[in-house]
């Protein structure tokens, strides 16, 4: 019969570091593993401090769980991971747990420390990858009533912080646009049954910014049953951005200009026919008589053909403009230059003088209220935008055009509205741009001027808002506070606040704002630093082409290299320009 192996021959075949210390925490034995593990003889470190070797960024933590268990017995809930020194100086990675004598029957407290170095480089890693990660990694459990892990890009694509998640692990939802919800919570009842889902949802309010998120997920199993629900969530906000401009494009080419030049075409053809028939009537005259023929009106044949080429002219200027148009904002989306912090009262005084000075209609009354001092932190074309809003005020305007542009700064935006006495615009121009529903062969917009605005406020950081009344138009671009505390940094991608809409305010006391019929430039009022209109025959004639024939803007040159003019500092770097 053989006979049994001896406990210490056991417990020296094991891999573990098995070691016994007393109240003190000195070294009362230690298995072979301690020289395979660091590189110590065992009985070179009998009698030593255990809490020697113990990292100095941990020490303090792993003594202070060690005479806890002295005082009271209880051994920690949890194993102890920690840093230990080996005999070549580097430092190996403990997990360790300790068994009271209590538990032992011991004459000392015995550890079983394993070495986890290994599992804990690989998870900070995954920890590093997750910290710096764009996207939303995530794990709840099964049933979604508690959060397992969570990275902090939750905070900047969501709006939550991760701390309010391990509260409330559901609060999520309340970020999903309400639209949206009804899927999401369909696919997180399939995620909990076991199946895997792709969704595409929403972000946001249904009046405010929106941001789509993709987000694959999957169930974790473990013997065949549902533990735990994992994915992640992708901002793809860009990918539908490019989507809606590719369908704004090609709904441009298959509608708009296909029914421009078949206007054209018909035209061309009525003046062919017409021409046709009077040469035919011609011909049957008696040879070498000189008269014309009786069916043949010679004056209300020329004023048709004048009519005809005057439409042939017509929709070829139009076709032309929303030609450069499309260009400007083809070349716009191609550019990579970032949003930056520029005075508004010169952007605001650009656009007024290009917009009022291009228009072919009669004079239009425009007003401005804008404080000096207030900075955007956007892109430098927004003067293009806000006079683009001017122009359509005019061109529509079935009355004397009246235009108020007021601009406020309220919380961390700077809010431009420009408000017209303009039929409604209609909501087929309005809904696609505000997401309310998407172009298709039966809905579709018909221009490309709402679209430059909205466009130029997206790569600004901001966002398009439209008041259509009986009374008139308010468009308000918003866009974020260059000076004030944004409440997400500008390089995220999540939902800015949304901006409330108000209406044109009336003339403040003191004459802040003032109309002017015709009047194409603003000038600083130095009582209280608030631009205002001012008549055309008071002030210097802006030089330069008229807004109709002006570069659109990705042929413009660039704000930061215009020469200064106006009431613009040339000495300030934050200053936009003036007037070409």
């Amino acid at each position: 019969m053989s006979r049994s192996p001896e406990p210490e021959t056991l417990i020296d075949l094991a891999q573990d570091k098995i070691a016994v210390i007393d109240e003190a925490g000195r070294f009362r034995y230690l298995n072979a593993a301690t020289r395979d593990l660091l590189g110590f003889d065992p009985d070179e470190l009998a009698g030593t401090d255990a809490f020697d070797l113990v990292h100095p960024d941990d020490v303090d933590r792993v003594r202070a769980a060690f005479e806890a268990l002295v005082a009271d017995g209880a051994p920690p809930d949890a194993p102890l991971e920690y840093r230990y020194r080996t005999a070549d100086g580097d430092w190996v990675w403990f997990r360790t747990r300790v068994f009271p004598p209590a538990e032992t029957g011991l004459d000392g407290y015995a550890l079983s420390s394993r070495d986890i170095t290994l599992e804990v480089e690989s998870r900070r890693r995954l920890e590093t990858i997750a910290s710096t990660s764009p996207d939303v990694l995530w794990m709840f459990s099964a049933d979604w009533s508690e959060l397992l892990f969570v990275n902090g890009a939750a905070e900047s694509v969501f709006g939550i912080d991760p701390e309010t998640l391990e509260r409330r692990p559901r609060a999520f939802l309340e970020a999903v646009h309400p639209d949206d919800r009804e899927d999401v919570e369909c696919a997180m009842e399939r995620l909990s049954a076991g199946e895997p889902t792709n969704l595409d949802y929403r972000i946001g309010s249904p009046d405010g910014p929106t941001t789509w998120v993709r987000v694959p997920a999957r169930p974790v199993r473990e013997d065949g049953e549902v533990v735990a629900v994992t994915g992640f969530a992708r901002d793809v906000t860009d990918e539908y951005r490019r989507e809606r401009q590719l369908t704004v494009m090609d709904n441009l080419l298959r509608h708009t200009i296909r029914n421009d030049m078949n206007i054209v075409d018909g035209t061309a053809e009525r003046i062919v026919k017409q021409v046709d028939d009077a040469v035919a009537a011609a011909s049957t005259a008696t040879e070498g008589d000189d008269a014309v023929p009786a069916d043949v009106d010679l004056a209300e044949l020329a004023a048709d053909l004048i009519d005809h080429a005057e439409t042939v002219r017509r929709v070829a200027d139009d076709l032309l403009t929303t030609a450069e148009k499309q260009r400007g904002v083809i070349d716009l989306l191609r550019q990579h230059e970032s949003p930056q912090p520029l005075r508004v009262a010169p952007l605001v005084e650009r656009a007024v003088a290009d917009a009022v000075d291009g228009a072919s209609e009669a004079p239009a009354d425009v007003t401005v209220s804008c404080p000096e001092e207030t900075r955007a932190f956007t892109h430098p074309e927004l003067d293009y935008a806000i006079a683009e809003l001017i122009e359509n005020a005019i061109e529509h305007a079935e009355a004397p055009p009246t235009v108020e542009i007021e601009v406020t700064a309220p919380a961390d935006r700077v809010e431009i509205a420009v408000s017209d006495n303009a039929p409604p615009i209609p909501s087929a121009e309005r809904d696609p741009i505000t997401d309310r529903w998407k172009m298709d062969d039966l809905r579709h917009t018909g221009g490309m001027g709402l679209w430059l605005v909205y466009w130029i406020a997206d790569r600004s950081g901001g966002d398009l808002a439209f008041d259509a009344g009986a009374d008139g138009n308010e468009v308000t671009i918003s866009v974020p506070d260059a000076d004030g505390e944004p409440s997400f940094p500008a390089a995220d991608r999540g939902p800015p606040p949304v901006s409330e809409v108000r209406p044109a305010a009336a003339e403040p006391d003191g004459g802040a704002t003032a109309s002017a019929a015709g009047s194409g430039a603003i000038a600083p009022d130095s009582a209280d630093g608030v631009f205002v209109a001012v008549d055309a025959a008071d002030r210097d004639p802006v030089d330069g082409e008229p807004a109709a024939d002006r570069d659109p803007p990705g042929d413009r040159e660039p704000a930061g290299d215009r020469e200064p003019t106006g009431d613009r500092d040339p000495d300030d770097p934050d200053a936009a320009p003036g007037p070409p």
